[in-house]
Formats: C-alpha cells, sequence, structure tokens
C-alpha cells in the first residue's frame, strides 16, 4: 500500500520559528564570530550570557541609529553598551521607513564567553522545503512507521545557507529517514537574526522534523 505525507502543516510549524507579523527584514547583521569579539569583558570573565533590548531608529540605508537600551540582563556588565555598538555598526534592516522605531532583542549566550560554538535556539526560516520536496524525500515503505522524528544539527554560512549538517536525532533509526532529511537541508535557509536575537551566520543550528506518514486511503478521509 502506498503512502503520503500527511499533516504537511504541522510539520512547518515545527520546524519553523513563526515570524512575527511585524518581523524586521535583516539584510546585514552581526556574525557570531563578531559577537564574540564583542563580547563585554567583565562579562566575559564571568562565563555569565546577557540580554538586552534596543529600540532604535532606521537611517536612509536602513542603518540602526540613536539606539537607546530598554532592558538589560544581568546588569553591570556592559551588554548594553556592547548590543548599542553591535546593532550600530551591524545591521541593516530592509523596507523601513526613515526614523522608523525598531525594537530589537540582542542575546548574548555565555557558549561564546567560553571560547565555545553558539548554539541558535529559536531561528527564523527563510527558506523551507516544499511540500513536493518532502514527498519525494521520504521513504515509502510498506507498513512502515507512521510518526517520523529526525533533528539535524547544521552551520550557519554567509547569507543563511546551512552547511556540515549531521543527523543529531532520528526516530524511528535506521530507515533511512535521516538521510532522506539530510538530502534536503540545501533547502533550508535561516534569516540572519533568530528571534530571541542571536546572529546566525557562524553559528550552529537545530533542524527539528515531524511528520505523519499515512496510507493514502487514510489520508483521504
Amino acid at each position: 500500500m502506498s503512502r503520503t505525507l500527511a499533516s504537511i502543516a504541522s510539520l512547518i510549524a515545527v520546524c519553523a520559528a513563526a515570524p512575527a507579523a511585524a518581523q524586521t527584514v535583516w539584510t546585514s547583521a552581526p556574525t557570531a564570530a563578531e559577537m564574540a569579539a564583542a563580547y563585554p569583558a567583565k562579562a566575559k570573565a564571568a562565563g555569565i550570557g546577557g540580554g538586552v533590548e534596543l529600540m532604535c531608529s532606521a537611517g536612509r540605508s536602513g542603518m540602526m541609529t540613536d539606539c537607546d537600551v530598554m532592558a538589560e540582563s544581568p546588569r553591570g556588565y556592559g551588554f548594553g553598551s556592547a548590543a548599542r555598538k553591535l546593532a550600530q555598526q551591524s545591521l541593516r534592516a530592509a523596507g523601513l521607513a526613515k526614523d522608523a522605531e525598531v525594537r530589537i532583542p540582542i542575546t548574548f549566550a555565555p557558549d561564546l564567553a567560553k571560547g565555545g560554538t553558539m548554539t541558535v535556539k529559536t531561528p527564523t526560516w527563510a527558506a523551507l522545503p516544499s511540500v513536493t520536496d518532502l514527498q519525494t524525500a521520504v521513504p515509502k515503505t510498506e507498513g512502515g512507521p507512521n510518526d517520523i522524528r529526525v533533528t539535524l544539527v547544521c552551520d550557519v554560512q554567509a547569507g543563511g545557507s546551512l552547511s556540515g549538517c549531521a543527523v543529531d536525532r532520528e526516530e524511528p533509526a535506521g530507515q533511512g529517514f535521516g538521510q532522506a532529511v539530510l538530502a534536503l537541508a540545501p533547502k533550508f535557509k535561516v534569516e540572519l537574526m533568530s528571534a530571541e536575537g542571536m546572529p546566525t551566520v557562524g553559528a550552529k543550528v537545530r533542524v527539528p522534523v515531524r511528520f505523519d506518514l499515512k496510507p493514502v486511503q487514510q489520508a483521504a478521509k
């Protein structure tokens, strides 16, 4: 009995951090290496991370100007000034009117303070595989499993494309689902900043994929 992919919408919902209605589209952003270089010395010595919320104005070319620190945690480690400098030097946005106010979260991951590789927790996806891509890639075996879960871990390259992907989780294992999703890695692309304000380029990202396989007759009901 042949099978088809069902509940594709739920796969996309699991895979992607849904962008907010007024999400800013960044055309330029700091890399993970640039954030590591800007990490406040006091916080780096203590090995702690931090978060900042900025309010900036958009310039003519989409650059961020006149950034004010609206919130900073923890205080006293220099995260606010470091975030403001990063935003004004590296962030550029598309489609903003001049002098428009932009609220920007910036997160400093403690992994960077320790000299490690940062893993982005909530990437915003700029591109995803299509339904046809998924239907073509998934192994189709009679009597096979219905609930499939695969997680990839990938490096983010310039522009948000993924490379160096490896299968971190595959359930059920050994039936080709991990390799099937791995083959689709070039179809995924992330935005330059994550939902929580972490640079994606130069970081790692987890790509969780879950979908249900049902017999054609069942899926049609």
